[in-house]
Parts: C-alpha cells; sequence; structure tokens
C-alpha cells in the first residue's frame, strides 16, 4: 500500500523530532528574554546613576561638604563610587556603579554604569 498524494509519512528515527525542536526553541526564547531582562535592567540603572549625580551635584553646588555629597548619590544609589572635584567657579560629580547580569550570565562580567554631572557653584549673601 502506498501512501497517499501529499501525506505525511513518520519514519521511526523521526520520532520525537519535534518535541526536541521545540525543547531548544523554549531555551533560545528563554536566553534572549532573560538577556532582554538584564539590558533593560541596565538601563535603568544607568537612570538611576545620572539622577544621583545630578542631584549630588545641585547639593556641592549649594556649598555642602563633600561627605553630604556623597551621602545625596548614595542614597540614590546604594554602592556607588562618588568622586567631587571643583573646577573653577563648578563642581564635578562623577558616580559609578558596577552591575553583574543574573545568573550564568555573571561570567561574562559586570558593567560599569558611569555619569558625570557639573553644577556652577551658587554665590552665597
Amino acid at each position: 500500500m502506498r501512501p497517499r498524494r501529499g501525506a505525511v509519512v513518520r519514519r521511526p528515527h523521526d520520532r520525537g523530532a519535534v518535541a526536541v525542536e521545540s525543547a531548544l526553541a523554549l531555551l533560545a526564547l528563554l536566553v534572549v528574554l532573560l538577556v532582554g531582562a538584564w539590558c533593560l535592567l541596565a538601563l535603568l540603572g544607568q537612570l538611576g546613576v545620572g539622577e544621583a549625580a545630578r542631584a549630588a551635584a545641585r547639593v556641592a553646588a549649594r556649598g555642602e561638604p563633600d561627605p553630604a555629597v556623597v551621602a545625596e548619590a548614595r542614597r540614590l544609589v546604594a554602592g556607588s563610587a562618588v568622586d567631587v572635584r571643583r573646577d573653577g567657579d563648578h563642581v564635578v560629580v562623577v558616580v559609578e556603579r558596577p552591575v553583574s547580569p543574573p545568573g550564568p550570565l555573571g561570567r561574562w562580567g559586570a558593567v560599569r554604569l558611569h555619569a558625570e554631572a557639573v553644577a556652577l557653584i551658587e554665590e552665597t549673601p
């Protein structure tokens, strides 16, 4: 008996191939979703580091001491490295923070988020 024209012929060695292909596709999709989620979290972290640098520069521009400037930056981004320097009539605040990918992606190494803000030092009356 010959199969009908256009009919799918199943061979014994093809058995389970769809399940294996589906599992591999789901695994690839999961990896892409994890990498995408981590990239989104890194982007949000970069926005937070930028906001911390701007807020700390505003505090430094008012004439507050360096420990208060560092405390303001670390209030917004915990565990960050803060550098404050005065350059003439400007103050420059640099905030950095390393961020590692989650899970096994952490072997790739950490990404260093970096933001710099400059403010004009306010004159006191």
